[in-house]
């Protein structure tokens, strides 16, 4: 197995945990008070920080997970996005995966048509495919992307 398909797998794991931990997390924060429950919107990793407004409509946070690196050829963010809010247009010349792991939103490839997403989805996005991916107009939407 070499390290893409180690990494692919780790991140797949992780996922899944991730998901079932924020079925845990949505239930302890039932009981907490409003400001402790929006300290982290995602449940799963920090919110990270403001996102740039060159690449983005709305309020975006970004939370590097894993750089690229010598080891790595791809890095991995936690990205939230507040209801309305998305990536303008773009491509990735390696691809790109997205795993939904909180709220509901779009995503929508060049020529095809708007794609709703939702807790739980991937999205492979092959290389150098203008695509865009935001949270819906009532959500927010926060996924993980390996890029």
């Amino acid at each position: 197995m070499n390290r893409m398909q180690f990494a692919l797998i780790l991140c797949a794991a992780l996922f899944a945990q991730a998901c079932t931990n924020q079925e845990t997390a949505s239930a302890d924060r039932s009981t907490m008070n409003n400001t402790t429950a929006t300290t982290n919107t995602s449940g799963v990793f920090p919110r990270g920080e403001k996102a740039p407004p060159d690449t983005f409509t709305g309020t975006v946070y970004v939370q590097p997970l894993a750089p690229k690196n010598a080891n790595n050829n791809f890095s991995v963010a936690s990205v939230t996005f507040e209801a309305g809010a998305r990536a303008f247009w773009h491509s990735h010349p390696a691809g790109q995966t997205i795993l939904v792991t909180a709220g509901r939103g779009l995503y929508q490839e060049k020529g095809k048509p708007v794609r709703p997403l939702n807790k739980g989805d991937v999205v492979l996005c092959d290389p150098d495919i203008e695509h865009w991916h935001g949270a819906s107009p009532d959500s927010s939407l926060t996924h993980v992307v390996i890029t």
